[in-house]
This record gives C-alpha cells, structure tokens and sequence, in this order.
C-alpha cells in the first residue's frame, strides 16, 4: 500500500517527466484497479442481499457464541480449535454460496433462478444456524428447540426438502385434492 502511495506522489511531481508520471499513474491504476472491482461487486451484492448478508453474519456469530457456550459448559474449550473451526465455517460458508450463486446466475433471471435463490439462502443459512440448534438441543438436555423442529432440521440436512422444513400442522392436516 505504501508502494502505491508513494507512486501516486511520484505522479504528482512535477519535476519528473511526463513519460514517468504517466507510468507511475499508469501503475497506480492496475494495481488498484482489482481491489475497487471486488469493492464494488461486494457492495453491489450487499446492496441486492441485504437482508440475507446480515442474517448471515448474525447466524455465524450466534454460532460462535452458542458453540462457545458449550465447549465452557463442558469444560473442553480450546480457544485455538475454537477459532480454527469457526474460521473454517466461514470460508466454507463463503466459497460454497459463491460457487452455488455462480450456477444461479448461469441459469438466469427466470422462476427456477428464483427458487433456486431461495434453497441456495436456505441451505446456506441452515449449515451455522443447524449447529446452533443442535448446541442449544443438548445445552437444554433436549428440551429446546422441541423435538419435532429438530427432526425437520435433519430431514432437511438429508433431503432439502424445503416444503417440509416449513410445513405446518395445517399443511399436516390437509388431505390433497384430486
């Protein structure tokens, strides 16, 4: 960064030639060129997923804290696996949306997109916050998150089933119509 500053002062001198400052400036550019791209798109994509970006960030932390929580309560805390795991969560987190929302893009700006949107935010949302879920299980000896969340919670991590994770009893009720 400091290689970047001093170029860009180096530009502005004008006892240099005007062949050096238009190199310096020229290499000012491609240097910064890639870090404002990958500003702007990430901007961009907190702009469109707002709401999802932050309910994100709010899982991976609760995760941490609840998950911390319990490795104190069982006495098997290791603030080293501690932060290793929990970074790893995160770059997993991040390396497998990016890969999905790059086939979302590819399938385009239609209905399956869309639904393919939604389950990718689901699935994504679901890893950090099924592991707070499971920790809070045991932490409340099995009393809360009741049972029967906890079984649609696994049989969405086996089938990703999202009508079945949202279901209701009405749903349950309902008999289907020929």
């Amino acid at each position: 960064m400091k290689k970047i500053f001093y170029s860009l002062i180096l530009a502005a001198n004008h006892s240099s030639t005007f062949k050096e400052r238009a190199q310096l400036l020229g290499s000012v550019i491609l240097k910064i060129a890639p870090i404002a791209y990958a500003l702007d798109m990430a901007n961009w994509w907190f702009k469109e997923n707002k709401q999802f970006g932050t309910f994100i960030c709010i899982a991976l932390l609760v995760n941490m804290i609840v998950g911390g929580v319990r490795h104190l309560k069982n006495k098997s805390f290791d603030f080293k696996l501690f932060f290793a795991r929990n970074c790893m969560m995160i770059f997993v987190v991040c390396m497998v949306y990016v890969m999905l929302e790059m086939l979302r893009y590819t399938a385009g700006a239609n209905i399956v997109g869309e639904i393919f949107k939604v389950l990718i935010q689901v699935t994504t949302l679901m890893y950090p916050t099924s592991k707070v879920f499971k920790n809070c299980y045991i932490l409340s000896n099995g009393k809360y998150p009741p049972e029967f969340i906890m079984q649609r919670l696994y049989n969405f991590e086996k089938n990703g089933d999202l009508n079945d994770l949202f279901k209701t009893k009405k749903d349950e009720n309902e008999t289907p119509t020929v």
